[in-house]
């Protein structure tokens, strides 16, 4: 909404005296002045011995008002956006521990594993893997959340028919910085089976 154009009148100190507008500095609207045929605008007041004043008038030049819905909006959109690049870019990493770096099993053995959130920021283990196939690891489906500052564990088994001892190696998938951690496990046989297993396969024993 347009406001109506305002005037003030300066005429002070003249010789029929000073005008009543700028005496008490008024503002006058435009409805009240008349325009002369040069385009100015004459105050319609009297001076204080009652003679018309007829002085040209002063456009009021009324101050900007600050946009303070609009300031409002570009802060939030602002803060948003700080937030989005905070969340994306500076809020840190997830940094796992596991302070075993050897698990040794025996067969049908299973072990707990101690993974520590070094982090800033949830840790997620989504897979665990193994280079041979007698081991396996037990994880909450959809895997495993671990706070910052904390420590959850999870257990790796190795298998109960191993007739063999087994080396290999478990690669744990997380969302960890860095490279993928990796330890060593050894799967150690029932030495009677290897005795069973040697006794069946030699011939020996099969002479008189």
């Amino acid at each position: 909404m347009t406001s109506e154009v305002v005037y003030r009148c300066k005429n002070k100190g003249g010789p029929d005296g000073d005008c009543e507008h700028a005496s008490s500095d008024d503002n006058i609207l435009s409805s009240l002045i008349t325009i002369s045929e040069t385009g100015e605008a004459i105050c319609p007041g009297e001076t204080v011995f009652g003679e018309p004043c007829g002085s040209v008038l002063e456009k009021v030049i009324p101050p900007k008002k600050i946009p303070w819905a609009l300031i409002t909006s570009l802060l939030s959109g602002i803060a948003i956006i700080a937030g989005f690049v905070w969340f994306i870019l500076l809020r840190g990493d997830a940094v796992i521990r596991i302070e075993d770096n050897l698990l040794t099993l025996s067969p049908g053995q299973t072990v707990k594993v101690e993974v520590f959130n070094d982090g800033e920021v949830t840790l997620k283990l989504n897979d665990v893997i193994f280079s041979q196939e007698y081991f396996s690891a037990e994880l909450p489906e959809g895997g495993l959340e671990i706070e910052p500052g904390t420590k959850e564990n999870f257990r790796v088994k190795f298998a109960k028919s191993a007739q063999d001892s087994v080396n290999g190696i478990m690669t744990i998938d997380s969302n960890s910085a860095g490279e993928p951690i990796t330890i060593k496990v050894v799967g150690n046989a029932n030495p009677w089976g290897v005795v069973e297993k040697i006794n069946k396969k030699s011939t020996i024993l099969d002479k008189e």
